[in-house]
């Protein structure tokens, strides 16, 4: 069984990737928890002071419409995907949306986090706003961004990016091994300024080929995004530790925005 985090804003976006999540697990055993996180400082604001003494409610006041909607969802999708192993669960906090998350991963036992980013259909880039960008630095659990606008098809091809200074334990690739369970997928392995190559592990046996990919001396987001253009991939996936391969990816390093040249859905491994 999956146990798969959603958090959602109720957004377009973070919808978007609810939907690739349904399409992408079909068949599956899945427990989806949609979690809408408030954080407390937003409201103590004029609105607040503003309120009367007897005002004090507007937290309740915000849950219970925040908790109506996550109720809509759990309903939504529990009737269009009946037919599937699926269960449903919504979760409202107000909290610091990271220790939300990290809260929800340890108690409900969370697998993989699943949440949409930002940028138009289309566009020659991604961006990561900061709630994303949060997650990745501080979750130590597989995150899975699905760029906006993006809509679920079967999966043939995983681009995984390695640089030399990527030192993996093999249960760290247990992710991409548990996502292709089942599927007719090929690896494709990007390895940007090293001749390193995977450990063997039970990953090799769930792809139907693993092919090697060496390329020198050029800065990674062009190199993934040359790639990118010349073969066709589902999923771009990347192993992330303190500062190292994430800083190198994306354009930008301590901006609350960071853009990402790519426009397939990102696994960040840990």
């Amino acid at each position: 069984m999956k146990r798969i985090l959603l958090p959602t804003d109720f957004s377009k976006n973070s919808l978007n990737a609810v939907n690739y999540s349904m399409e992408f697990f079909k068949g599956k055993t899945c427990e989806f928890y949609f979690l809408n996180v408030q954080k407390p400082s937003e409201f103590v604001s004029s609105d607040i002071y503003t309120a009367s003494p007897m005002d004090s409610t507007i937290y309740a006041s915000i849950a219970e419409d925040n908790k109506k909607k996550l109720n809509t969802l759990v309903a939504k999708y529990s009737k269009k995907y009946a037919s599937e192993s699926f269960t449903f669960e919504g979760i409202f906090d107000f909290d610091v949306f990271v220790d939300s998350v990290q809260q929800t991963i340890h108690s409900k036992h969370i697998e993989l986090v699943i949440l949409g980013t930002n940028g138009a259909t289309g566009a020659e880039e991604v961006i990561f706003g900061s709630n994303t960008l949060k997650l990745i630095r501080n979750l130590q659990h597989p995150i899975l961004a699905i760029p906006e606008g993006y809509k679920y098809s079967s999966i043939s091809s995983i681009l995984f990016t390695i640089k030399e200074d990527d030192d993996f334990h093999p249960d760290a690739l247990l992710p991409i091994s548990e996502l292709v369970k089942g599927k007719n997928v090929s690896l494709q392995v990007l390895q940007l300024d090293t001749k390193k190559k995977l450990p063997k592990s039970s990953l090799h046996k769930q792809f139907s080929e693993i092919k090697y990919h060496h390329i020198e001396n050029v800065p990674t987001p062009e190199a993934v995004s040359s790639f990118e253009q010349l073969f066709k991939v589902d999923l771009h996936a990347i192993f992330i530790h303190p500062k190292s391969f994430f800083e190198r990816i994306f354009s930008g390093t301590d901006a609350p925005q960071l853009s990402y040249e790519s426009r397939v859905p990102l696994l960040v491994l840990k």
